[in-house]
């Protein structure tokens, strides 16, 4: 009997999915199991204030960003259309009419030979009503809520994409200029033993082969300057766009100088219970099985009857003057019950449809839930090994520059031969070549670790969007 006054919901309640997760992840040490620091603005461990900038005007400029807080406010109204139906549905009616019955309507009430015509005021109301008897109503306000909620998540997780993007590709930028500052300081270099070459030649110390063969390294690596120029201008563009701006406006007000960020030597990143909770992409797909699991009940609301009111309410007359007269009432109302018997099991199919799309949700949640771990176990070592890499690379690229100095003074005091400066010449210059694509895979790898945790939005803070504005739209 509760059913018939509050109504019931037919159809599965949700129930969160408890997917088995490890306790830790592999590779990780007790330290690296601590809460992650400054999850929600990880960026500024690197302590660069050019970075915390581009990531402030992506935040609010990002093309991505913004079209995802639209679709908040697009699911936000469609959870109001849902919840809409829970109320009574109330139209006002208003008509005029001039109207003439023809004199030989024989089927109209008290007909005349030869009608006249007449006016035809009618004003009132008119109401419907569905009582949610099975909970289809309720069950799709479920569902639309879902949806927005993992709405939410997504943009919570462009958020995350988008700054781990631009720091990424700031890093990727300063990672070439560093690269061609090596080339050009080689070049620089090379230079000067070129010109020397040139005055022995002169004082006929050396051949002509030898200094032929000095400039054809020159010119070789001064081909690597426009090299790097172009992929600094490739990544500049995608830095730009990344903001919302174009390269020519973000040139100008980027700073020139500036280094490769440099990470810490440590991260901590949890434990894997702690990315359920952290990762938006995971959350999105556990209100999408929400959802999902709602719209098996309202599909299944459907196989049952619906009871609903209606009624009018309003005053008729063939005088404006009489309109509003009591006399001049009418109403009706009562309700009205409906029920699909026979539909050639569409509505039982439509169920099934609905139930193979929640085991589907589910199935996406799993495969979301493993990536994730896979992903932050894959970006941990990643971040281990490329610190130890840059730190040996270091130490080889200090070993390098001395080896070329000391063969340069060799050289210029004949103790020597040619061959064994150029060789060590480009020795110094891949190793420092190396160590600088080292520190930016460094610096990368750490902003990998904070996208693979989820690292970059804040609980409870959501953009602003268009609808809330009081200003009238331009």
């Amino acid at each position: 009997m509760g059913c018939l006054v509050t109504g019931c919901k037919v159809g599965p309640d949700y129930v969160p999915p408890d997917q088995p997760i490890p306790d830790e992840y592999a590779w990780a040490d007790p330290q690296q199991e601590a809460p992650p620091a400054e999850p929600e603005t990880w960026w500024h461990r690197f302590d660069d204030p050019t970075l915390d900038t581009l990531i402030a005007k992506a935040t609010f400029d990002n093309f991505d960003l913004r079209i995802a807080a639209e679709r908040i406010d697009e699911y936000r109204a469609i959870y109001g259309i849902a919840a809409s139906e829970l109320y009574p549905d109330i139209g006002a009616i208003a008509s005029y009419s001039r109207e003439r019955t023809p004199g030989t309507d024989f089927t109209v009430s008290g007909f005349t030979l030869g009608g006249s015509p007449y006016n035809s005021y009618t004003v009132g109301l008119d109401a419907s009503w569905e009582i949610d008897l099975f909970g289809r109503i309720a069950r799709s306000i479920e569902a639309a809520q879902g949806d927005l909620q993992a709405v939410v998540e997504d943009w919570r997780y462009a958020m995350v994409s988008i700054r781990a993007e631009v720091a990424t590709s700031y890093i990727a930028m300063r990672t070439l200029q560093a690269r061609l500052a090596v080339v050009e300081s080689n070049v620089a270099s090379q230079r000067r033993f070129v010109e020397l070459l040139e005055l022995q030649l002169a004082a006929g110390t050396t051949t002509e082969a030898q200094v032929a063969q000095a400039r054809a390294q020159l010119a070789q690596d001064e081909a690597l300057i426009p090299e790097y120029a172009s992929a600094l201008t490739e990544q500049l563009t995608s830095l730009a766009i990344l903001l919302g701006t174009t390269p020519g406006v973000l040139a100008d007000s980027l700073p020139s100088g500036g280094g490769i960020p440099v990470p810490p030597g440590d991260v901590a990143v949890g434990i894997p219970a702690d990315l359920i909770r952290r990762r938006p992409d995971i959350r999105a797909a556990e209100r999408t099985l929400a959802a999902a699991t709602a719209r098996v009940g309202q599909a299944t609301a459907d196989l049952y009857p619906k009871l609903s009111l209606s009624g009018q309410f309003g005053f008729g007359a063939s005088s404006f003057h009489d309109l509003f007269q009591w006399s001049s009432r009418a109403y009706a109302a009562g309700p009205a019950f409906t029920w699909d018997i026979f539909n050639g099991d569409r509505l039982k199919s439509v169920v099934k449809e609905q139930e193979s799309v929640t085991r589907q949700a589910l199935l996406s949640y799993e495969q979301t839930v493993i990536q994730a771990i896979g992903e932050v176990e894959g970006s941990l070592l990643g971040f281990v090994l490329a610190i130890r890499q840059r730190d040996d690379l270091r130490t080889a690229a200090r070993a390098a520059e001395q080896s070329y100095q000391l063969t340069l003074d060799q050289y210029e005091h004949g103790v020597t031969d040619f061959l064994n400066v150029i060789t060590a010449q480009q020795t110094m210059l891949s190793a420092q070549d190396a160590l600088a694509q080292a520190r930016g895979l460094a610096a990368e790898s750490l902003v990998a670790v904070y996208r693979s945790i989820g690292g970059g939005w804040t609980p409870d803070v959501l953009p602003d969007l268009a609808s809330d504005s009081k200003e009238s739209p331009s």
